[in-house]
């Protein structure tokens, strides 16, 4: 996990911010769940229901 990236195209993007297999597993978790509650809340316009109520 700790393993730092075997590729990437510098001459593209520069220098990484994400260094590690661990920092690039927790970036897509992280977009990954913030993208579901946006859909989530999108959704929840359109038909009116919620899926979860936290109170």
């Amino acid at each position: 996990m700790d393993t730092p990236l075997a590729w990437w195209p510098h001459h593209l993007f520069g220098e990484p911010h994400l260094h590690t297999v661990r920092d690039v597993l927790l970036h897509a978790i992280t977009e990954t769940a913030g993208h579901a509650g946006h859909l989530d809340a999108a959704r929840g316009l359109v038909d009116g229901r919620r899926w979860m109520v936290l109170t």
